[in-house]
């Protein structure tokens, strides 16, 4: 009998204390700062893989957040550009019209190509030399538009390496939007967003970014006893197949003696720059008082190097592990700043990720999988017979049916998809769903699209002539993204339940309180506060 009063006794408090969380949390004001954070190219996997290695911010997240282990993107061309501007709009690329980091419309009489946040009538401040850049291009308002049409006094800031990803994340959003040179080595934004630089962006570039963006030697910080976990420093598929183990030099690949040279090496192939980027958000927190006047602000912030470092080296290398555990004590102390500055409740993330990525298809093949890397030949090949489809057209024939049979007969090809198919509304198969959430009809991507025909090719194919490993497919590995949600009035869990990218624009606008639109893609993920 006292077993049992002792058990209903601990029963009771245990609901009393359940009762009273519930009821605090509903009674906490929403969060002040919605921040929407992208990690470029970061695989579920290697959250799991080195779980025992993280103690900042990736631990946070893990032990404090409520993750989705099965998130992914619904669309078929998982590039940056798509990703980005899908998790801040809620809609699919073929809707919000990025569909593709670059693609080929058919402009005064011929095809030309478009890069995704082309605007040749903004150019970057300061940088006459480079192309002109902003949200022309995106089609749909996004989270920063609805919480400044929520609340007048709202600020946008979106930052990132990339420009596609910091204007994508920006959405329609006319705000402080940065992204860092690649030579130049300096934050820049475009005569969308402003006229000139203000004092904060001019300031940080003298003065604080030398300090976060100044080397020019990258040595691992892995422990010893964790370097099983990776494949061996030495593979010969990464990078050319040289300078491919720690530490690595600049002078290996770059002029040295030149500050533009040293710049491109840092952007291009270290994860120097995402500690940049975190340093400037951290300094518009400071200085636009981000979540601190009374008014709601969004923040959205870009990581691209673990993109950088996962083209060159692969997902599994050491490299990459290196640069996670970095980014992992990057992100602990900018959690902590947040506390500091806004206040713990008092802001809320969504950390995701713009794709996945393949494993380098050599390595694949070492480990007994059917991969292949598609040489100069195979695309040469594949773009004959679609020119052969063309010519051999009868008079009764049309283009994408001839181009779609021909293509199908290609041994890497597993399918095709006609654009008339695509818009039919009815799939012969569930990637055809995935490659109508990335169709357009004006702003054609992939080796057939001119012709009116989408290509699927087999799994672990990779397409690219210039990384080691890469993404773009349509295919588990590619869509497959972490989500997790983290901060004000979130309850640590996790659910496998099936959602979707779209969905994490809705949620963050329902958990600061601010309206979305009722024509999304996605939905409100309630399960983020727990029961």
């Amino acid at each position: 009998m006292r077993l049992v009063e002792r058990m209903v006794a601990f029963l009771l408090i245990g609901m009393t204390s359940a009762c009273q969380q519930t009821s605090a949390n509903a009674s906490m004001d929403p969060p002040t700062l919605a921040i929407l954070m992208v990690i470029d190219q970061l695989r579920p996997d290697l959250l799991e893989r080195y779980d025992a290695l993280y103690v900042g911010g990736f631990r946070r997240l893990l032990d404090e957040g409520y993750q989705f282990t099965n998130a992914t993107h619904d669309h078929a061309v998982t590039t940056t550009g798509p990703g980005h501007t899908s998790l801040a709009t809620g809609v699919y690329p073929t809707r919000h019209g990025i569909v593709g980091n670059s693609w080929s419309e058919f402009i005064e009489g011929e095809w030309r190509g478009v890069y995704s946040m082309e605007d040749l009538s903004s150019p970057v401040l300061g940088n006459p030399e480079l192309p002109g850049r902003s949200s022309a291009n995106i089609f749909r308002r996004g989270l920063p538009d609805w919480i400044g049409d929520a609340d007048p006094g709202s600020r946008v800031v979106s930052i990132s390496r990339k420009d596609r990803a910091a204007i994508g994340l920006a959405a329609k959003a006319v705000g402080e939007v940065y992204w860092l040179t690649d030579r130049g080595g300096e934050f820049v934004t475009s005569a969308f967003y402003h006229s000139e630089y203000p004092d904060w962006v001019t300031n940080f570039n003298a003065t604080t970014l030398p300090l976060v963006y100044s080397d020019t030697l990258w040595e691992s910080t892995i422990p010893p006893e964790a370097l099983s976990l990776t494949r061996p420093d030495t593979s010969r598929f990464e990078l050319e197949g040289e300078y491919t183990a720690f530490p690595h030099l600049a002078s290996e690949l770059v002029d040295a003696t030149d500050p533009r040279e040293l710049n491109h090496w840092r952007w291009r192939y270290t994860p120097f720059p995402d500690r940049a980027v975190l340093s400037l958000a951290r300094e518009a927190i400071q200085a636009l008082q981000l979540g601190q006047r009374g008014s709601v602000d969004y923040l959205g912030i870009a990581l691209s190097q673990t993109d950088a470092v996962g083209h060159r080296f692969g997902p599994l290398s050491r490299e990459q592990l290196d640069n996670l555990l970095r980014l992992d004590l990057e992100l602990g102390r900018f959690f902590s700043s947040l506390d500091e500055t806004v206040g713990a409740g008092r802001w809320v993330v969504a950390v995701s990720a713009d794709h996945g990525v393949l494993e380098i298809p050599e390595h694949l093949v070492e480990k007994g999988v059917d991969a292949r890397r598609l040489t100069g030949s195979d695309r040469a090949g594949l773009r004959a017979s679609v020119q052969s489809a063309l010519n051999d057209l009868g008079e009764d024939e049309g283009p994408e049916d001839a181009v779609k049979a021909a293509l199908v007969t290609i041994p890497f090809v597993a399918a095709a998809y006609t654009f008339s198919e695509v818009e039919s509304g009815v799939p012969s198969d569930s990637f055809q769903v995935l490659f109508a959430h990335s169709h357009s009809r004006t702003r054609t991507v992939g080796p057939a699209a001119r012709t009116g025909v989408y290509v699927r090719y087999e799994p672990n194919v990779l397409s690219s002539s210039t990384s080691r490993a890469s993404h773009s497919t349509p295919y588990y590995y590619d869509r497959h993204v972490p989500l997790i949600f983290l901060g004000g009035r979130i309850q640590p869990g996790v659910s496998a339940d099936r959602v979707a990218t779209v969905d994490v624009a809705p949620t963050l606008a329902w958990l600061i309180g601010t309206p979305a639109p009722d024509d999304l893609d996605g939905r409100v993920l309630e399960s983020v506060l727990g029961p």
